[in-house]
């Protein structure tokens, strides 16, 4: 399993995952929203097994006085079939967190791809999940 920051040539494979999840969501509205806030605001990061994309989650780099500087998961999604390698992809994105120097992870909103077991060390908070690092 391979994990990265999508490049500009992977963001079509990432919009078709991420459109599994966000059904209204149009490639117009994707590709402008990334225009505009990537990568400062929003970064699309995959993981990859045998070179295909498996999991996209979309995440954004926050502060606010409550959580300090945090990591936040907006967008989640597995194809179906790859679900099992979501634990691995939290995994992974609580050690991107702590190479950004976020004191905490947050899920936010609808995902797809998680089991509860996949949040182990989480806890609710609001309109989703969260895991001090």
């Amino acid at each position: 399993m391979q994990f990265r920051e999508l490049g500009s040539n992977e963001f079509a494979e990432g919009y078709a995952l991420l459109s599994t999840l966000r059904v209204d969501l149009s490639v117009e509205v994707f590709d402008n929203f990334i225009a505009s806030h990537y990568p400062a605001e929003y970064r699309p990061i995959g993981a990859y097994q045998h070179g295909e994309l498996c999991v996209y989650a979309g995440v954004s780099i926050r502060e606010n006085f409550e959580l300090g500087r945090h990591l936040v998961v907006d967008d989640f999604a597995a194809h179906e079939g790859c679900e099992r390698y979501s634990r691995e992809m939290i995994d992974f994105l609580g050690d991107y967190a702590k190479m950004y120097q976020c004191k905490s992870i947050l899920f936010l909103g609808k995902q797809q791809g998680i089991r509860l077991e996949d949040l182990e060390g989480f806890r609710p908070k609001r309109d989703g999940f969260i895991k001090t690092l």
